[in-house]
């Protein structure tokens, strides 16, 4: 499908930006231009967490958590950025088949 290292390439040569869209179910999406057509990614904003039990046994029931992803680290997302700054989900969205051409 995509050669993430020639999508990174075009990002850095044509300084791109790329565009907030909207967030959904944990996802922020951005629409960036690549090879002169516009496409859009998902960014994770959450991670599986730490299940949790009664450990009485009083409970069957487990409790499933969401924590903040850490791939987010302290990366600042504004409006409009560099769509290089952003070549790390791009990639994986590549990889994972979520890089869709609008």
């Amino acid at each position: 499908m995509f050669n993430e290292v020639e999508v990174k390439k075009d990002l850095m040569k044509s300084k791109t930006m790329a565009r907030f869209s909207h967030y959904i179910a944990g996802n922020l999406y951005y629409n960036v231009e690549v090879f002169g057509e516009l496409y859009q990614f998902p960014i994770s904003t959450t991670q599986e967490g730490p299940t949790f039990n009664d450990e009485s046994g009083l409970s069957m029931y487990e409790v499933e958590t969401v924590i903040l992803s850490e791939d987010l680290g302290t990366t600042r997302f504004e409006a409009e950025i560099r769509g290089s700054e952003l070549a790390r989900w791009i990639s994986k969205s590549i990889k994972s088949e979520t890089f869709i051409k609008l």
